[in-house]
């Protein structure tokens, strides 16, 4: 039988064998040693560069991160009760500062421009982490047409904003790749990365950072709930007719049928709500009624996607309310995107509290009662068309519960400062009166004017952004601070 046994190498064959194994795996080894230490270093570039700033953009009008920022504060010394998520349509269009004192909560927005549904949904999720709301408020102008993953220039810019605005590192991780596509997780992680470029297109802003590191960052004082007031003045004339014109169409809401990803993360937010005991509402603010058109085939599309949620749905563009949403409510612009007034943050945040109220009774606590909230709360935006003043050597209450005329009874008259003087605030009874809205009154007030007794006329018109559940507000102009009020002769409707 042949003898098949491989032939044994002997040392001389098996060393040169050895050493060229070893000298391949030396040089793996070399290489990947070298990998490490280029890749310790670039990372140790880049955190130094990030944690001093260097590239940072402007912040000086980053709201997104001055929101997140506040809510963090905000939150360690007083309860959130409603969270309020959305886009620029949401931090525009209404006051929180007036949902909370109509409410008798506290009213928190943490939205930031262009965001999606996808991000509404984690900027949430961080918000129940860090206090959980009673009541959640996504504002539906994120359910659009989009896939997050192919965003691109301005809408992917606006989507590192928001991301780089949280806060949550472990939830900023695992929503990583689901807002991003692999070519952005490290510029959605790094300012450095993402803006290199100013080494040569924009130095000073480099140079500011610089000079920033030096500076405290000063504390902005006052009550801040996320708003952003960005227009004061609503539709001109001029641009009111420019809806006259033959086949104008402003904003086709056909166009902006919500995409698969929008329906999954709507639906992720109906879960996450139900999971945590929070009530959900979705909220549509509306544009000017002229300025949209086939609006009915995206609320059919949004009833279909809401499913069981849509009777929490206050949808504020459709059916419209021609009386409180007037051109003063409206940015003066006919492009698509257009965006609420000041005045109509005003407006829509009694709709939004006078529906959480006929929604949900019960579940807010009313903290009027609570002095921190009061101290945090008294005198802002609101508080005195809701509430009555104490006394705080400002205010005056000038009458209480007189009946003005048959079936108008007059809950309160407060005098109140504002812009460096003083207004009359009139709370009408709603019960078993007649709508006052668009009415005046005249007010005749005993007073003294350069150290004469002197008899004044005021009028009190019915302020339509005002609109507390129990009473109507009528306000006057802000008064002559030369004028000192001393008691009231009469009240007539006019």
């Amino acid at each position: 039988m042949a003898n098949t046994k491989k032939p044994v190498k002997n040392s001389k064959q098996v060393k040169p064998v050895v050493e060229q194994i070893t000298r391949k795996n030396k040089t793996i080894y070399n290489l990947l040693l070298k990998v490490i230490i280029v890749g310790a270093v670039v990372i140790s570039i880049l955190v130094f560069t990030d944690s001093k700033g260097f590239f940072n953009p402007d912040y000086s009008n980053d709201h997104t991160r001055r929101k997140w920022n506040a809510f963090y504060e905000f939150t360690k010394h007083q309860p959130v009760d409603v969270v309020l998520v959305g886009n620029s349509h949401l931090y525009t269009g209404m006051s929180p500062e007036n949902l909370s004192n109509a409410l008798g909560a506290s009213s928190f927005i943490l939205a930031s421009p262009g965001t999606t549904m996808t991000d509404a949904y984690f900027c949430l999720k961080e918000a129940i982490e860090v206090y959980k709301p009673k009541i959640a408020v996504v504002e539906t102008y994120t359910m659009n047409n989009y896939v997050n993953h192919d965003l691109k220039a301005g809408g992917l810019s606006d989507q590192f904003k928001s991301f780089s605005a949280r806060k949550n590192i472990p939830q900023k991780l695992s929503s990583t790749p689901l807002l991003f596509k692999s070519d952005n997780y490290l510029p959605a992680w790094s300012n450095t990365i993402r803006n290199h470029s100013f080494i040569f297109n924009d130095k000073n802003q480099i140079n500011k950072n610089i000079q920033l590191m030096k500076e405290k960052e000063p504390e902005k004082h006052g009550l801040y709930l996320g708003r952003y007031i960005r227009f004061t003045s609503g539709i001109e004339d001029s641009t009111l007719l420019k809806y006259n014109k033959p086949g104008f169409i402003a904003n086709d809401y056909s166009k902006h049928l919500a995409s698969e990803e929008a329906k999954k993360y709507l639906q992720k937010t109906i879960k996450i709500c139900k999971d945590n005991n929070i009530k959900l509402v979705f909220l549509t603010l509306p544009m000017y009624y002229r300025h949209v058109h086939n609006y009915e085939a995206y609320k059919n599309d949004m009833k279909l996607a809401m499913s069981d949620e849509q009777q929490n749905w206050l949808d504020l563009q459709l059916p419209y309310d021609t009386t409180a949403f007037t051109p003063a409510c409206f940015e003066n612009t006919v492009g698509e995107n257009q965006h609420m007034t000041y005045y109509g943050s005003r407006v829509a945040a009694y709709k939004l509290a006078n529906f959480i109220k006929s929604k949900f009774p019960g579940v807010l606590t009313d903290r009027y009662a609570d002095v921190k909230w009061k101290q945090i709360f008294y005198a802002s935006d609101g508080y005195f068309e809701n509430y009555s003043p104490e006394k705080d050597g400002v205010s005056q209450v000038l009458l209480q519960n007189k009946e003005i005329s048959t079936g108008i009874v007059l809950k309160e008259m407060i005098l109140v400062p504002t812009e460096g003087s003083k207004k009359l605030i009139l709370k009408i009874d709603k019960k078993n009166t007649q709508p006052m809205y668009g009415k005046s009154m005249k007010v005749i007030a005993q007073s003294v004017y350069n150290g004469q007794q002197v008899m004044i006329e005021i009028q009190v018109n019915c302020n339509l952004s005002y609109d507390p559940s129990l009473h109507y507000v009528f306000e006057s102009e802000p008064l002559n601070p030369e004028i000192t009020i001393q008691g009231i002769a009469g009240i007539s409707l006019l």
